[in-house]
């Protein structure tokens, strides 16, 4: 929508800047191409008026600014002719000259001007109201800009522009000679670029196979990639020999003596554990480090509350509740009420709700400061709507922002803790190892924490196995719920994830209940099936809203039953294109008025509008509709259960089609209906676990479709990706 493409290339004087964004480089200005006014946009960083610039891309129609020319590839020049060096120079570009005092440079030394303010600015004190020290400032101002414009040009010839607006920032006129010494600094130090674009930097600047720098890179991205795509906080010897000689092709020999200058400068750390060595990136080591110092800090305190009172507190809380505790119930509630540190684990139906509300009135009757969170933002609203207290996610809690590079920092730290005494962790097999270190920094040591979670659900999809490791170390207050009560006994589906969790063959044939199995061998009666479900039956027979009440779940992104597939195929049933529906395509996805999205990062920043009251932040995870998308302003609105956000077109990267999601990106969230396909898929995705967690995202319905035998294969595999962890170990593993 919003034009044809039309490839071309134009070049012209920059007349107008009519806009410019500073932090990504976006602008649109007016050029003159040949004496006809043309109007340019795209990511342009450092553009000035008067400059010449070439550029590369395609025409398109606006709908409001008619037709315009959408950069892709620039290169701009310094202007030659004196009108356009008078309008560079007034624009701002160089500090220090103003219109009248650039009148004056150009009438002094004309078509020279730019190779005075290059090579001999002192001659600038030649004119009237420039003094000598004025003059050097001039220069250096001029050589700065000089320098930009050298940096981007360099640059420009291996990134695109936004890159290259991000190495700049990074490393300013320094970029190119940083570069030409050592590409592989830019896989560590700038996001968006990894070790393979840096080979390729690289490989064109000369550097041998086998460089010194070349293998320490390798190590390092092997590692990173250990750590954010497996989950591993460390890798034996052994297979970071290995993965190193598939992704380097040197020898046995290169990877050894780099890996060993990696450690001696302390890059990478090296451990031991039990039979064997161990190697880890130090932010990892770190945070593994300091979780296992802090656990045990305050595991260590002793809380002063009598056990009698405990005991008075808990059937204060049973009548407030109207239920009777039961014996693990009761001593999950001990536990968090009299110590440091407390962990309650255990399935769906076994009280762990039933346990938060119980240590929320105690410390509420006991006047305790207390705050509640969960790694995600529908995590959290759901543990609001269960405690009827607040809850917030974990990044909120610690007050994340993003920095310049795009990293998070957390305003609460030990410099400024959280201000409270207790804190309740909900969903905490969720929690990586960098937000629990996060976390714990922020917590007073002598706070009482309490983690709640199911151990037997996906590990987190960071780093480390906090939860597990924790449970795992066995000298902690653990307290595993195991008894279903009489009112979860009545649900098939946590029936079936009980029987699932223990390699059981879940009940598949009943016909009436909340958990119903629906067999389809061919993908395509399987997507239609899924289709007409979430389309017109369930909707039909439990008045369900299609878009906000039932969700398809499902193991992969790939194939027939992926979520990329079913995406395409459940938009195209549920929200047709239609005369008046706007689109945009971003990425390789069409965005739709009326489309389920999800947003897949934590951005606290983004500004929303409820009910006339206004706020920031959007989750990962969060569900909404798209009710506009206007290209006059390069919006996308998006309406996240009442809080209505504006994303401009490029963050607009930060969201998905929501139809269907993955298994992981639905851990932490409960939905009213689930529809999980049930078809081969890649084996290390046919868990037991994978089934377990998808399972129990469904409320009050679930149903699969597909084959039972993939589903009672699955719940028979409990394999389990091993991750290597050292925090067992800094713990002090029994």
């Amino acid at each position: 929508m919003g034009g044809e493409k039309e490839k071309g290339h134009i070049e012209g004087t920059v007349e107008e800047i009519i806009y410019a964004n500073e932090i990504n480089g976006y602008t649109v200005c007016l050029i003159d191409a040949n004496g006809d006014p043309v109007t340019i946009v795209g990511v342009m960083p450092f553009l000035m008026e008067g400059e010449h610039i070439k550029a590369e891309g395609f025409w398109q129609l606006h709908p409001t600014f008619g037709k315009q020319f959408r950069v892709e590839v620039f290169e701009k020049e310094l202007p030659e002719n004196e009108d356009a060096v008078w309008r560079y120079l007034s624009s701002g570009a160089v500090k220090g000259i103003g219109p009248v005092t650039a009148r004056r440079i150009i009438d002094r030394f004309g078509k020279e001007t730019l190779s005075v303010l290059e090579k001999t600015p002192e001659w600038l004190s030649e004119i009237r109201g420039i003094s000598s020290s004025r003059a050097v400032e001039i220069g250096e101002s001029f050589a700065a800009q000089f320098g930009a414009r050298e940096a981007m040009i360099f640059l420009n010839g291996f990134f695109g522009p936004s890159l290259s607006v991000k190495i700049y920032k990074k490393y300013r006129s320094a970029a190119p000679d940083i570069i030409k010494s050592n590409p592989y600094r830019l896989c560590g130090e700038i996001s968006g670029i990894g070790f393979d674009k840096a080979d390729q930097v690289a490989s064109r600047l000369g550097f041998p196979h086998d460089s010194v720098e070349r293998v320490e890179a390798g190590i390092r991205h092997v590692l990173m990639e250990a750590a954010y795509q497996s989950g591993h906080c460390y890798l034996p010897y052994e297979m970071l020999t290995d993965d190193c000689l598939k992704l380097l092709g040197v020898g046995v020999n290169n990877i050894t003596e780099a890996l060993s200058f990696c450690v001696q400068r302390g890059e990478i750390i090296k451990s031991r554990y039990e039979n064997h060595e161990g190697y880890s990136l130090p932010s990892v080591f770190a945070a593994e480090s300091y979780t296992a110092s802090k656990l045990r800090l305050l595991d260590g305190n002793s809380l002063p509350f009598p056990p009698e009172g405990i005991e008075s507190q808990i059937r204060l809380s049973e009548e407030k509740q109207g239920i009777t505790y039961d014996e693990m119930q009761i001593t999950a509630i001990k536990n968090a009420a009299t110590c440091g540190l407390g962990i309650v684990t255990g399935g769906p139906g076994t009280g762990k709700t039933t346990v938060i509300k119980a240590i929320i009135d105690i410390f509420e009757s006991l006047e305790i400061k207390y705050m509640l969170a969960a790694p995600t933002g529908r995590a959290a609203k759901r543990m609001s709507e269960t405690s009827g207290r607040d809850a917030k996610t974990i990044h909120r809690m610690l007050e994340m922002v993003y920095s310049e590079d795009d990293n998070p920092v957390f305003s609460r730290n030990e410099d400024n803790p959280l201000p409270a005494k207790a804190f309740i962790i909900d969903e905490t097999s969720m929690v990586d190892v960098f937000l629990m270190e996060a976390f714990l920094r922020a917590v007073k040591p002598d706070s009482m924490v309490i983690f709640i979670g199911d151990a037997d659900q996906l590990p987190p999809v960071g780093p480390g196995n906090v939860l597990n490791d924790i449970i795992s170390r066995g000298a902690f207050r653990v307290t595993r719920l195991m008894h279903i009560f009489r009112q979860a006994e009545k649900s098939l589906i946590i029936v079936n994830a009980h029987r699932i969790n223990n390699g059981e063959e879940p009940y598949i044939k009943c016909r009436d209940g909340d958990f119903f199995f629906m067999e389809r061998q061919d993908p395509a009666e399987l997507q239609n099936l899924i289709c007409s479900l979430c389309k017109d039956r369930l909707p039909a027979a439990y008045g369900y809203n299609n878009l906000d009440d039932i969700q398809v779940i499902t193991p992969t992104k790939r194939g027939d039953c992926g979520t990329r597939e079913l995406n395409r195929v459940l938009q195209a049933t549920q929200n047709p294109p239609g005369k008046y529906k706007k689109e945009k395509k971003i990425r390789d996805i069409i965005f739709r008025e009326g489309d389920k999205v999800m947003q897949v990062r934590n951005n606290y920043d983004l500004e929303w509008k409820k009910d006339g009251e206004e706020g920031a932040g959007v989750f990962n995870g969060d569900i909404g509709r798209i009710i506009r998308i206007d290209y006059k302003a390069e919006t996308i609105t998006v309406d996240f259960e009442g809080r209505i956000c504006d994303y401009d077109f490029i963050l607009a990267d930060d969201l998905e089609l929501a139809y269907a999601v993955t298994v992981h990106k639905a851990q932490g969230s409960e939905y009213s209906a689930v529809i999980i396909p049930m078809l081969r898929c890649p084996l290390p995705l046919m868990t037991r676990n994978l089934l377990y967690t998808a399972v129990t995202r469904a409320k009050s319905l679930l149903i699969a479709v597909g084959d039972p035998a993939v589903m009672n294969r699955m719940a028979a595999n409990d394999k389990k990706d091993v991750r290597f962890t050292s925090l067992p170990y800094l713990l002090g593993r029994p």
